[in-house]
């Protein structure tokens, strides 16, 4: 009876073994996409900008506040501390709605390189460590990079 059951597990194995071995994997490395993709690099200024105006206003009504007289001042106070907080606020879902784009952008690049090429699965390797190990040259992060600019390229011709 052990040898049955020590059989069968053997088998079951090399079944495993051999249907995993029969799909075509890899991997892509999601920050590297994000950082280098010129979609996101784009709209990241654009956001950078936005910033640096918002700031410039901070930085007006700070020194506005400076000039004013102690009774004056307290309210101005008051007006400064609402709009730094609304302008945080509008930061914050912002950049929320940006990366959403762009993760939305990229996956959805990724899914038809995916089919495209033939592959059953592209994993994600982050620095959390959802790969531990890849056998080279199953990383195709700058061949999927390389499309996607290429992609975003020909659908914004006219980008800066």
């Amino acid at each position: 009876m052990y040898n049955k059951k020590s059989l069968l597990v053997i088998v079951c194995v090399l079944s495993l073994t051999s249907a995993c071995k029969s799909q075509l994997s890899s991997y892509i490395r999601p920050n590297y996409l994000f950082a280098g993709y010129n979609g996101a690099r784009l709209r990241q200024q654009v956001m950078l900008n936005k910033r640096e105006v918002w700031q410039s206003n901070l930085d007006s009504l700070t020194d506005e506040m400076t000039s004013l007289p102690d009774n004056q001042a307290k309210a101005k106070r008051q007006e400064f501390l609402q709009y730094r907080q609304a302008i945080e606020q509008k930061i914050q879902v912002e950049e929320a709605r940006i990366n959403q784009e762009i993760l939305a952008e990229i996956n959805l690049y990724i899914k038809q390189y995916g089919k495209n090429k033939g592959y059953d699965f592209i994993l994600g390797a982050t620095e959390n460590g959802n790969i531990v190990y890849a056998a080279e040259g199953k990383d195709i992060t700058e061949d999927v990079l390389n499309g996607l600019n290429n992609k975003y390229d020909q659908e914004h011709p006219n980008r800066p």
